[in-house]
């Protein structure tokens, strides 16, 4: 399956050392210019303006003006540490992100695991680092929550009730879940129903406001939304978490740079970076594609046993 990119949907959100850059319409071939350049031998200078350009991905279903103010310190601290500079784009739609990174539109995208692992096998994708959770391990886990005030204390609970699941291509409140419901003998033919939504948070919203009886999520997402009146019954096993991920023709110069700076980030320095965006806040691991094995064989699993109710609608 080729993934093909609605530019529209992709928000372009511009450093302040980029302010004159093409964007929109103009994107693709602001874009090619430069990254011509990237394969030309590095120049020195002094002039922000003359380094190649690195463009990155984000999913960030909330607003863009928080995302920007959060992941504009990653820019920053690579900008001040390789021989690049950077923008970024979002995109709220983990499809868009893998296919902003096949269409050559950008250098790096933050995937989810799933979407990581299609983006291998449709066009060589590359992980080149793992983002660190706040224990400082390179995992995350789904979480199945539901309001307060149910009876709801464990998977087999859920017979009868409804679901809430994120994205079809999401690891955390799709895939797994989905796989853990197999696991537990439950047939989603069992459920009283369950359904797709677009991201985590809308996951959240629709269990706290009574649409759903219970709702997949990613582990920072449960977290954020204890204090607002829902609570965890069942937590997976340690997911890798996903990676940070290029193109397979990335220049290997520019890979490495970009690698070694994102490694020297750990969580030892966490305390000084309460403004990032959470999920890169506490540093990075090294990724090979072999540490995602794993969800390969439950992909395997978890799709020769769905039928097609295990996707649900849209």
């Amino acid at each position: 399956m080729t993934y093909l990119l609605a530019r529209s949907s992709l928000i372009l959100l511009l450093t302040p050392a980029l302010a004159g850059l093409p964007i929109a319409g103009c994107l693709e071939a602001s874009g090619n210019r430069e990254k011509a350049s990237l394969a030309e031998p590095e120049q020195n200078s002094s002039s922000l303006d003359s380094r190649p350009l690195i463009t990155f991905s984000f999913v960030e279903p909330i607003d863009t003006v928080l995302s920007t103010k959060a992941h504009q310190p990653l820019l920053d601290y690579l900008t001040a540490q390789t021989p690049f500079r950077y923008r970024a784009i979002f995109s709220s739609e983990s499809e868009r992100n893998v296919g902003a990174l096949e269409e050559r539109l950008v250098e790096i995208s933050h995937l989810g695991v799933v979407s990581y692992l299609e983006a291998h096998d449709q066009f060589g994708a590359v992980p080149i680092a793992k983002p660190l959770n706040r224990d400082g391990e390179p995992i995350s886990r789904s979480v199945l929550i539901t309001r307060e005030d149910t009876d709801i204390g464990k998977l087999t609970d859920l017979r009868g009730r409804s679901l809430a699941l994120g994205s079809f291509h999401s690891t955390l409140s799709n895939l797994v879940p989905r796989y853990e419901l197999l696991q537990a003998g439950i047939d989603p033919e069992e459920l009283e129903s369950m359904k797709r939504l677009a991201n985590d948070e809308e996951v959240a919203k629709a269990v706290l406001a009574g649409r759903f009886d219970a709702g997949a999520v990613e582990d920072v997402v449960a977290e954020r939304y204890k204090e607002k009146g829902l609570r965890a019954f069942h937590v997976s096993d340690p997911i890798p978490s996903g990676p940070l991920a290029i193109r397979d023709d990335l220049p290997r110069r520019v890979e490495s740079a970009i690698r070694e700076a994102l490694l020297r980030l750990d969580l030892r320095g966490a305390e000084n970076r309460q403004d990032w965006a959470e999920e890169i806040r506490y540093g990075f691991q090294p990724a090979a594609d072999s540490d995602y094995e794993p969800i390969r064989k439950i992909m395997k699993s978890a799709l020769t046993g769905c039928s097609e109710s295990c996707h649900g609608s849209s």
